[in-house]
């Protein structure tokens, strides 16, 4: 075992953040004894080795620390230690072998030099190439459009033979009276089906039209993209997408009728979200962080209507 101790790395990192272990609990969907466990060093209380390395790359993420560097830590590999050497000088009479060492020193100092500015240029050009590779990565999402079939309702024109049904029977009536009595709506349920690396399935019954998606950013910022085909759209691309930053909650109605939508998420520990003011569930095996791909059927409300009419006596 390293003698770096990570289980106090870790927690001084929480503390600073003033970070719970109920709010870490939620964020890495990692049970809470396990995190005391690993603020501890107990590690031989954990299943398994794998679980450790797991349970220590989650809660790093969390806390804003590297989790590979840690597990590599774990694993065995130490941390270089500051060493102080003490150098004691000597006063001792040159000779001619020292003089022709030093001379020699310098002249392969000299010569190694055109090689060390050519690397410092070449260093400095991959930092700009990375630089503007990142700010185009902000400007575009990272996550592309997802492979998912998207199924557009279009609208029914009532066939000749059934106008003319209405016709003739509107001929033969006077007058008629309906009344219509609805039923109260009952509550959005949101329900998670499956998932598959970083897809997952969900549906949701008694939507309200139009339905409303609510996101919240946990303690992170997360890139959030809504997939909808739309003329507006011309069935292609992201029907809304944003980076939400913690403390400014983003709301996105739907287009009434929509039947399938697709929400990815960058970072997905760090995201909640609602239809219809009920939390959507979609991690709820604790399956990892990352990237997300929500598929999500929907099914409205339907309110109940009786007609009746009455024939002229």
């Amino acid at each position: 075992m390293a003698s770096v101790n990570i289980g106090k790395k870790l927690r001084d990192a929480r503390l600073q953040q003033n970070m719970s272990l109920d709010e870490l609990q939620q964020i890495t969907k990692t049970q809470k004894r396990y995190l005391i466990a690993i603020e501890e060093n107990d590690f031989d209380s954990m299943p398994g080795t794998f679980y450790v390395r797991a349970f220590i790359r989650q809660y790093a993420s969390a806390v804003g620390l590297d989790g590979n560097e840690l597990v590599e830590i774990y694993d065995g590999i130490e941390e270089p230690e500051d060493i102080e050497t003490a150098i004691q000088y000597q006063t001792l009479d040159e000779s001619r072998t020292q003089m022709y060492d030093e001379n020699t020193q310098g002249k392969r100092f000299m010569q190694s030099l055109p090689a060390v500015i050519f690397s410092l240029i070449g260093l400095a050009i991959a930092i700009v190439v990375f630089y503007i590779t990142w700010q185009d990565r902000q400007a575009n999402p990272i996550i592309q459009t997802p492979a998912s079939e998207i199924i557009r309702e279009s609208d029914s024109t009532p066939s000749s033979e059934s106008s003319q049904s209405l016709a003739s029977s509107t001929s033969t009536t006077e007058s008629s009276t309906s009344s219509s009595s609805s039923e109260p709506k009952a509550p959005t349920e949101v329900n998670f089906v499956s998932e598959s690396g970083v897809t997952v399935n969900m549906n949701a019954i008694n939507v309200s039209e139009p339905a409303k998606l609510e996101f919240s950013a946990v303690t992170g910022p997360c890139w959030v993209g809504v997939y909808i085909a739309t003329a507006a759209n011309n069935d292609n691309g992201y029907f809304y997408q944003e980076t939400i930053q913690p403390g400014q909650p983003k709301s996105v109605e739907i287009p009434a009728g929509t039947t399938q939508i697709v929400v990815s998420l960058g970072a997905s520990e760090y995201m909640e979200f609602k239809l219809d003011g009920q939390k959507a569930e979609f991690n709820p095996n604790g399956t990892g962080i990352g990237p997300r791909n929500i598929n999500m059927s929907l099914a409205y409300a339907q309110t109940q209507q009786s007609e009746h009419s009455q024939p002229a006596q």
